[in-house]
């Protein structure tokens, strides 16, 4: 497993968020994937520790992991010790959705994950390992994770537009980082967000619209949708996707994308 290092770029975007009190974000700092999602789903109020734990941390936890050159085999599994790390999350989790009841009983896919984290992870295994299913969620390990707003609810309905378009125009300082914008591949799995909150990717991550690229890949999909940008068409440098939010698609849908990053890595290799 190579060895996590944290270089200044990263640091600075810890120390923006820090300053601006901006949620930064969760993984492998050193990855050439990115995910970027809508919010994180969790209700501030009925849940509130782990949003503490998660959103309102996780500055805090990213400087004692920099001052430790923390790895990610010291990371605890969360299951024998529920000690959370935003760079290895709830490590340990099987690979599976977990579901509960209202009263928040777990009633299927014990010590799982999110459909969302799940659909990450079957895309990391699309791109790293030739779609081989893996039984643990181990995405964290090839990807950093963030959000475009970080007004977090059980669902996106739950947190008001005002709110969400506020916090997300706020972000867009953090997102144009080199930490961030310097990702080969950026993943921005948020469905119509891009255009219920007038978001110019092209704009933010300095890359351009690949229409007939992303009319082959799209071709045959009902409900799901894959628009891809390069930031060169010729030599391109940075591939950035922009799709549905993950958390109910096709197969289909995960195994076009998987095929379009591991055809990009082995080209800039």
């Amino acid at each position: 497993m190579e060895r996590i290092s944290y270089h200044s770029n990263f640091k600075n975007a810890i120390q923006l968020a820090k300053d601006k009190g901006f949620f930064l974000g969760s993984g492998n700092p050193n990855a050439k994937l990115l995910f970027i999602g809508k919010e994180a789903a969790i209700d501030s109020l009925n849940s509130s520790e782990q949003h503490k734990r998660e959103i309102c941390n996780n500055t805090q936890d990213w400087e004692l992991n920099i001052q430790n050159n923390t790895q990610f085999s010291e990371v605890d599994n969360w299951f024998v010790t529920p000690q959370y790390n935003p760079l290895y999350p709830y490590k340990g989790q099987r690979k599976a959705v977990e579901s509960r009841n209202e009263n928040g009983d777990i009633i299927g896919g014990k010590e799982g994950t999110s459909r969302t984290w799940f659909n990450y992870q079957k895309l990391t295994d699309a791109i790293y390992f030739d779609g081989i299913l893996l039984d643990t969620i181990n995405f964290h390990e090839y990807a950093f994770l963030t959000e475009l707003n970080q007004i977090t609810g059980k669902y996106s309905k739950d947190v008001p537009k005002k709110i969400r378009k506020e916090s997300i125009e706020k972000r867009k300082e953090l997102l144009q980082t080199p930490f961030f914008k310097d990702f080969p591949i950026i993943i921005v799995a948020v469905g119509h967000y891009v255009r219920d909150f007038d978001i110019d990717l092209q704009d933010l991550f300095k890359v351009k619209f690949d229409k007939l690229s992303s009319e082959k890949y799209s071709k045959g999909l009902s409900k799901d949708f894959i628009n891809i940008h390069f930031d060169n068409l010729e030599q391109p440098t940075k591939l950035l996707i922009h799709t549905n939010q993950l958390s109910m698609v096709s197969n289909e849908l995960i195994n076009r994308l998987g095929q379009i990053c591991n055809d990009y890595l082995r080209q800039i290799q």
